[in-house]
């Protein structure tokens, strides 16, 4: 995939996303989460569309290549294993006709919701300050559950 595109700053209230550090553009077209340090990165897929890649410190993650066929909102959710910083992180595709994503991570205690940002009209990703058992994103109608998981461990160099 060559890198393409851009990230598109949205004009809603960023909850969840900005309120320890600032959201970081490092190049064109990627985007650092404060709290988890991940990259995420706007590349060009098939047929010229819109890809979203999600890079921990372990490396890439997941692709997501936008399509109008069998959207599933929710690509996946990922939280801190045993490090100081504690977050949470959940990440996916906007089905046709949403443009809002709310993302509630539940946890052994609490909940949390917030509205998700959006990344060059396709994609979405939430970034919370706790580590939770699993996410539910709402996004028009549809409605996905599923657990987050430990982040990768780094590969050794």
């Amino acid at each position: 995939m060559e890198c393409g595109g851009f990230l598109k700053s949205d004009e809603r209230p960023l909850t969840g996303l900005t309120t320890l550090a600032p959201l970081t553009h490092t190049e064109p077209g990627e985007l650092r989460l404060p709290r988890s340090g991940w990259l995420l990165r706007i590349a060009r897929g098939s047929a010229g569309r819109p890809a979203l890649e999600v890079h921990s410190e372990a490396g890439l993650i997941d692709v997501s290549v936008m399509t109008t066929l069998s959207v599933s909102p929710l690509r996946g959710g990922r939280h801190s294993g045993r490090s100081a910083t504690r977050w949470s992180l959940a990440w996916g595709q906007l089905p046709p006709g949403a443009d809002v994503v709310e993302a509630t991570f539940r946890g052994w205690r609490h909940d949390v919701s917030v509205q998700a940002l959006t990344i060059a009209d396709a994609f979405w990703v939430a970034e919370v300050g706790d580590r939770f058992r699993s996410v539910t994103c709402s996004a028009g109608t549809a409605l996905v559950t599923a657990r987050v998981v430990r982040e990768p461990r780094p590969r050794s160099r």
